[in-house]
């Protein structure tokens, strides 16, 4: 349960870092929208990677 919540919250914190990449200077744009796509990879990598490691 803690991982989904975990999850979620680290889910909906990209969608603010996608929005700002359109508002701030150039230059931090696309390491905020980089940021945004790495922070959403991570929060569906965590169920995924705890898991594979419960089946075992």
């Amino acid at each position: 349960m803690f991982l989904v919540v975990l999850s979620s919250i680290i889910f909906l914190a990209s969608f603010p870092m996608f929005t700002y990449a359109f508002v701030v200077p150039e230059q931090f744009a696309i390491a905020l929208f980089t940021g945004g796509v790495l922070t959403a990879s991570l929060a569906f990598a965590i169920p995924l990677w705890f898991l594979s490691k419960t089946d075992r």
